[in-house]
Parts: C-alpha cells; sequence; structure tokens
C-alpha cells in the first residue's frame, strides 16, 4: 500500500550529509522501540510514506487511521506465520523487527551506513542470534519458544518436552538487514525525523548452525 509513496519520497528527498554510524543507530532506534511497543502513533511518524500518503486518505485523521489497520495486519501476519513456520518478510520493517527480536534479545550492529539520494542513507546491520548461548534449564514443559532458522522467514516453534529429549534445529547464526530510510521535515504533526522506507535480510550474508539441547 505504502510503495509507490516510498519510491517517490527516495526521489525527493532534500539534501543532507552522509551519516556517521552513531546517527544511524539513534535513526534506527526509535523505529525499532516503537514497534517493540507497538506504539502506532510513533510508528506512523517513523515510517516513510505514511503521514502523507494521499492514497491513505484526505486528512491526517484518515490517514493515521487506515495507517493503523495495515500496521495492525502486519502484526498479525507475523503472529500467524511465526505460529505456523513461515512469516512472509516483505521488505517493511515491522515484521522483520518482530521476527528477528530485535531490541528484544538478538545483538545487532552497525557496518556502515551510505548516503543513496539526497537525504536517504542505507544503514547495514549485522544481526547476531546468539541461540548456542540460551539457558532454557528454566523453562516450564509446555513452554514455547521460537527459533529464526533459513531461509529468512523460517521459524521453529519448539515446545519444551514434559521428560527427558534431545531437540535440534539448523538456525541463523547472523545475517545482515539494509535499512533504507529517508530524513523528513516536521509536518503533519510529526517532528524532523529519519524515517524508514524498506528493511530487507541480505540473503547472501546469512550463516546457520545447528544446535541441539537436551530436556
Amino acid at each position: 500500500m505504502l510503495r509507490a509513496g516510498l519510491l517517490a519520497l527516495l526521489a525527493a528527498a532534500s539534501s543532507a550529509c552522509g551519516p556517521g554510524d552513531r546517527t544511524a543507530q539513534q535513526a534506527l532506534l526509535p523505529y525499532i522501540e516503537a514497534v517493540q511497543q507497538e506504539d502506532l502513533d510513533a510508528l506512523f511518524c517513523l515510517s516513510a510514506g505514511a503521514a502523507d500518503a494521499p492514497e491513505l486518505g484526505a486528512t491526517r485523521e484518515e490517514r493515521r487511521a487506515a495507517f493503523g489497520e495495515w500496521a495492525r495486519d502486519r502484526y498479525e501476519r507475523y503472529l500467524e506465520g511465526r505460529d505456523t513456520g513461515r512469516v512472509e518478510v516483505d521488505g517493511h520493517g515491522i515484521v522483520l523487527v518482530k521476527l528477528f527480536s530485535l531490541g528484544r534479545g538478538t545483538f545487532y550492529s552497525i557496518l556502515g551506513a551510505r548516503e543513496v539520494a539526497e537525504s536517504a542513507i542505507e544503514v547495514d546491520t549485522r544481526l547476531r542470534f546468539g541461540y548456542a548461548g540460551l539457558d532454557l534449564s528454566r523453562l516450564s514443559p509446555g513452554t514455547t519458544f521460537y527459533l529464526c532458522g533459513a531461509p529468512p522467514g523460517r521459524v521453529h516453534p519448539v515446545v519444551v518436552p514434559a521428560r527427558h529429549e534431545e531437540v535440534g534445529f539448523e538456525v541463523l547464526e547472523s545475517i545482515t538487514v539494509r535499512w533504507t530510510m529517508v530524513r523528513l521535515d516536521a509536518g503533519t504533526g510529526c517532528p524532523d525525523r529519519w524515517a524508514v522506507v524498506s528493511a530487507e535480510p541480505l540473503d547472501e550474508t546469512l550463516v546457520t548452525e545447528s544446535i541441539v539441547w537436551e530436556f
């Protein structure tokens, strides 16, 4: 729904200097936090193409309501896919942040940030999942936890067994995610901010590992 507006934003962005890693981190954090807190008001401003998208409505209130429906649908798609073992990675950040547990345990670092258009940047982040270091001994039988596998979007739901058992999976050890972001001026009730255009896992960068747990 927002794709055409995102491309237009990239083409028409105003001038700015290329960012450093600190700027990239400051640009990403508010978006990641808003996704995890399901703060739709913040996401409305931090999602490029939403606040000024005419296809969402003639007024800010109409656009905010339409965006809210769109965002809630992304959360629901994530939950449905997680429970069935396959989440559709659609290029938008909401599903990816939830899938990879960004801001909720998965470690990431900034590999680099570069200007790709006036006031538009690409930020590469390296995600490390750390599944091998998980302590599952305190989880009660019947507890379900979720592991990301390959290709991106594959999810292994794991249920803690009631008796001694070995459980093993091929899971993601690390992957690079490329974020495209645009700098937007204050307006339509939003402050100056970096807004996310897209978030894409780079398949060629993924590394997997085999892990076996004993319960």
